[in-house]
């Protein structure tokens, strides 16, 4: 399961969209209205418990600056990634973010429209703070 947000231009550059976006305490003001939110107590990554979901955990996996943020599962049981692509120059930027999960079926189905809502709000909420 495959999911794709919108491209986010920000008038901020490349640099400076990926530092706020490494910090997982920011991610706290690009979630939906409602979530509960926690950082990890390593502050490598954190949980938010949505309508109609579960607890989503997300830690960091992997950096590569300034081009993308990478987090994964924190449970060995549930296996997705979230990837947040960042390209741009020194004035502007463009974010998308990627989620990848490999699920059973029945999970899918219930899953398809909270997570696909989640990612869009991520991504409509940092183009609201641009």
């Amino acid at each position: 399961m495959n999911f794709e947000s919108k491209i986010v231009k920000l008038n901020k550059s490349q640099q400076e969209t990926y530092q706020y976006l490494s910090d997982v305490k920011n991610y706290e003001e690009l979630m939906p209205e409602g979530a509960d939110f926690s950082v990890h107590e390593s502050g490598e990554g954190f949980q938010v418990q949505l309508k109609g979901l579960p607890k989503v955990g997300l830690k960091l996996k992997e950096k590569k600056e300034p081009e993308y943020i990478l987090f994964e599962s924190p449970s060995e049981n549930f296996n997705y990634e979230m990837k947040v692509n960042i390209s741009g120059n020194q004035k502007t930027s463009e974010v998308k973010i990627d989620f990848e999960g490999k699920f059973n079926p029945m999970i899918s189905m219930m899953a398809k429209k909270p997570l696909t809502k989640f990612i869009e709000n991520i991504a409509d909420n940092l183009e609201k703070k641009a």
